[in-house]
């Protein structure tokens, strides 16, 4: 089968991609902070801001393909800590792309629907982004990053994602608060367009297959 390196796989969209490459693809999911069991896959610990080592880990997998999931997506946090969630959501994007572009590895980028302002709506491919936050900037950037290094490679802004097949969802942390009895301040002016993550797994698994 072919090997899949997949960054970000202890968080839940890696995390749902593993679970849906099995039997398709070996997959080997990057992570940096402490040890999870990822479902059919290898672990592989690296720092994605290390340039050598994250070159390294690349030729010695040697994969058909890479899924770029891992971020700090945290929005009150990269709007806080800038400097620390640029050097992970754009400067290690941007790293990993050369280093695919440079082996002629498909590359998948999964960015963000906060891309834009929110204003409209309903948006599409080629509509203007507009960010309102530093997460957005960040991600903004790193598209166009990616795309001027690696113009072959797929971007993928997804949205706000929930469990649909396995694994901790954006709702489950509220509702695991809220059991504990723990307060916590929530929009009241958004309207958002979730996907549930296996669905999302499978699109990114889809844009892989299709590579051109």
């Amino acid at each position: 089968m072919k090997k899949l390196l997949l960054t970000g796989a202890s968080g839940f969209l890696g995390w749902n991609i593993c679970l849906s490459a099995q039997g398709e693809w070996v997959a080997h999911g990057v992570v940096h902070r402490g040890v999870k069991k990822i479902p059919s896959a290898f672990a592989h610990h690296c720092d994605i801001r290390d340039a050598a080592a994250l070159k390294k880990l690349v030729r010695e997998v040697a994969p058909h393909a890479v899924i770029h999931t891992a971020a700090i997506s945290d929005a009150n946090y990269c709007q806080q800590h800038a400097e620390e969630t640029y050097s992970i959501n754009v400067s290690a994007t941007a790293l990993l792309a050369e280093i695919c572009a440079e082996m002629h590895i498909p590359f998948v980028f999964t960015s963000s629907d906060l891309v834009f302002d929110g204003k409209k709506g309903n948006y599409n491919e080629t509509d203007e982004v507009n960010p309102l936050s530093k997460y957005g900037e960040q991600k903004a950037e790193a598209e166009k990053r990616v795309l001027k290094i690696y113009p072959e490679a797929a971007v993928c802004r997804m949205p706000l994602m929930i469990a649909d097949g396995g694994g901790m969802g954006y709702l489950h942390s509220f509702v695991a608060k809220a059991k504990q009895g723990d307060q916590f301040k929530l929009f009241t002016d958004e309207f958002r367009s979730p996907l549930g993550g296996m669905s999302a797994a499978k699109g990114l698994l889809h844009a892989v297959q299709h590579f051109n």
